[in-house]
């Protein structure tokens, strides 16, 4: 793997731990084990050795993890409605459809959707494009998964309902809503890339 790839994939490493992890563990979305097994993951994900100075995370041997009472039992799908309601609880579906709309989130979406599910339906994603170009209309995320097959994001209905989507993008969608939160993550990962650049040279 070339310095450049190996130092990206470290950088991604970190900023998937240090940044998201540590933040499910410390809203109590996931547990310590759960922190571990996550982390483990990502270290095999992007192809982290000893070599970097990095030691892979050990684990004990448990034989589930167990679900946090915030999310469902079979999704790890976190509630971008409650999240936006934090900027402004009485318009959390406008803010949700604004961000949606942009042509920089649908890409991001496509580009998450391309590397995380297999039956993505980018011919729809294009014919998608192309109807909001030539006759702009409200952008749903229930629109979304029906012309693409996306499943990034869920719209649940019911007492509990409202717009999901899995960390990474609900991660997005908080930069997008929160400036400081945007800024912060840019500060995090300028501190990775100079320590990561320290330790090459």
């Amino acid at each position: 793997m070339d310095v450049s790839k190996t130092t990206s994939n470290h950088v991604s490493y970190i900023f998937s731990k240090e940044v998201i992890l540590k933040s499910l563990l410390e809203k109590g979305i996931i547990t310590d084990d759960a922190f571990s097994r996550y982390d483990q993951i990502l270290y095999d994900r992007y192809h982290i050795d000893a070599s970097l100075g990095v030691p892979r995370p050990i684990i004990k041997e448990i034989s589930e993890i167990p679900a946090p009472a915030t999310r469902s039992q079979d999704s790890p799908y976190l509630s971008l409605t409650s999240l936006a309601k934090e900027k402004d609880s009485s318009s959390s579906g406008y803010l949700i459809q604004c961000w949606l709309r942009e042509t920089r989130t649908i890409e991001f979406l496509r580009t998450w959707e391309l590397q995380n599910n297999p039956h993505f339906n980018d011919t729809g994603y294009h014919d998608l494009m192309e109807d909001l170009r030539i006759s702009p209309t409200t952008f749903t995320a229930k629109k979304w998964v029906e012309a693409t097959g996306a499943v990034g994001i869920q719209s649940k209905a019911g007492k509990t309902g409202g717009t999901y989507a899995h960390p990474e993008i609900f991660y997005h969608f908080k930069a997008w809503l929160f400036p400081e939160y945007q800024y912060a993550l840019i500060q995090n990962y300028m501190q990775s890339s100079t320590s990561r650049e320290g330790a090459l040279s």
